[in-house]
C-alpha cells in the first residue's frame, strides 16, 4: 500500500504525462495561417515594421506601394492609413472572424497582373497573414507581399493616418521660458 506521502507525487508526475501530451499534440497541429514550403518547413511572410513601411507609404517610392488593409469596412470607416486600399479578408461575426469568399477575386479586379506591391495590414496582424497566405495560393509573388509587423494599432500609436510622426507621451516639450503669474 501506498504511503500517503507519495499520492501527491503520483498525482503530481500523472499531471505533468498529461500536461506534456497535450503540448505535444497541440505542438503537432498544423498551422493554419502558415503555408508550408517545398522543404516542408513553415514559411512566414516577409514582415516589415511600422517605420519602414511609413517610409514605402509616404516617402520617395510612395508610389510603388499600395496599403492593402484587410479589416472589415466597419473598421477601415473609423480609420485608415491615408491611400489605404480595403479588401476585408474576414467578418466579423458573434463566431468569430469568418473568411470572405471573395477576397482573392476582389484584389485580382483591383489591381490586375498581379505585380503590385502591397503592404498588408490588419488591427494586429493575424488577417494579414491570412490573407498573405490566400494571395500567395494565387500565385501572387512573394516579393509584392509585406506583413505590416503590429498591424495598423502599432501603426497607429506611432504615426497619423497621414504618416506624421505622433508626439510621444511624457515627452516634456520646451515652450519657452517659464512666467510666474500671481494667482
Amino acid at each position: 500500500m501506498a504511503s500517503l506521502a507519495s499520492v501527491p507525487s503520483q498525482l503530481s508526475s500523472a499531471r505533468a504525462r498529461d500536461y506534456r501530451t497535450r503540448i505535444s499534440t497541440r505542438a503537432r497541429a498544423p498551422v493554419p495561417t502558415f503555408r508550408r514550403g517545398r522543404s516542408g518547413a513553415v514559411t512566414r511572410a516577409s514582415s516589415i515594421s511600422v517605420h519602414d513601411a511609413r517610409s514605402l507609404l509616404f516617402g520617395d517610392a510612395a508610389a510603388d506601394h499600395v496599403y492593402l488593409d484587410v479589416r472589415t469596412s466597419k473598421e477601415f470607416g473609423e480609420q485608415h492609413a491615408v491611400g489605404a486600399v480595403n479588401v476585408p479578408v474576414a467578418d466579423m461575426t458573434p463566431n468569430g472572424p469568418q473568411p470572405v469568399p471573395g477576397f482573392v477575386n476582389a484584389v485580382n479586379a483591383r489591381f490586375p497582373g498581379k505585380n503590385q506591391k502591397f503592404i498588408v495590414g490588419c488591427l494586429s496582424g493575424a488577417r494579414s497573414e491570412k490573407a498573405i497566405e490566400l494571395l500567395r495560393a494565387d500565385g501572387w509573388p512573394e516579393s509584392c507581399l509585406l506583413d505590416l509587423t503590429g498591424g495598423f494599432r502599432k501603426y497607429n500609436q506611432e504615426f497619423t493616418p497621414d504618416g506624421k510622426p505622433r508626439p510621444k507621451p511624457g515627452v516634456w516639450k520646451d515652450s519657452g521660458p517659464i512666467t510666474w503669474t500671481d494667482s
